[in-house]
């Protein structure tokens, strides 16, 4: 996993290398920088399903979201409009009332800055994005298991430029998980939804 996550960063490095010697003299160029995501807004849940042996579901069972923690390195690039896209490798956990949930991700996220509603530094901002990988659950009902994983990510919140190379963010984020490849004669993980308050740091080049 971390060598296909190194390659990954040397790739990005290039193509954004790329686009910032084709930039022109407004563009702000190549960016990296570090969110997290820790507190929780509402009752997230775990949902689980129960299936006969027709693969029929006989009932759904929601396990209450704890805690959570999640926080991603990114690497992107921010046009002169204040718009930014950008990818991440993202560690996310996950506490419920009954079992834990770990998972390692990589991911694409765009940024829409809204440049009219500029406010000497401050910068309104919605986003949206989609992350894949791989969770490991432990400790429920079955036995524990490794699973494929895939969430949509939408955001919005306030950027706020600290000087000319750096800024910081404070937004709400609402991701809804999937997962996959998980059967067996006890249940079928079905989803879980989180909202969250996302913090966020990064480094303009």
């Amino acid at each position: 996993m971390s060598k296909e996550i190194l390659k990954s960063i040397a790739i990005l490095g290039l193509v954004f290398n790329t686009l910032s010697l084709q930039a022109n003299e407004n563009t702000n160029g190549l960016y990296i920088g570090l969110d997290a995501a820790f507190i929780n807004i509402g009752d997230d849940t775990l949902e689980v399903g129960t299936y006969d042996s027709n693969g029929n579901n006989k009932n759904t069972k929601k396990y209450k979201d704890a805690t959570s923690l999640s926080y991603d390195f990114k690497i992107g690039y921010q046009h002169y409009d204040k718009n930014r896209i950008e990818f991440t490798i993202k560690d996310k956990k996950i506490k419920t009332d009954t079992g834990d949930i770990t998972a390692n991700t990589l991911g694409i996220n765009y940024e829409l800055g809204f440049s009219s509603l500029e406010s000497k530094n401050v910068l309104p901002y919605v986003s949206i994005g989609l992350d894949v990988g791989r969770a490991e659950l432990k400790n429920f009902e079955f036995s524990n298991k490794k699973v494929d994983t895939i969430s949509a990510i939408f955001g919005l919140g306030i950027r706020y430029n600290i000087n000319e190379n750096v800024d910081a963010k404070i937004g709400y984020l609402h991701s809804s998980t999937g997962f996959g490849d998980f059967e067996n004669e006890k249940g079928d993980v079905q989803g879980i939804a989180q909202n969250q308050l996302d913090f966020g740091v990064s480094y303009k080049f």
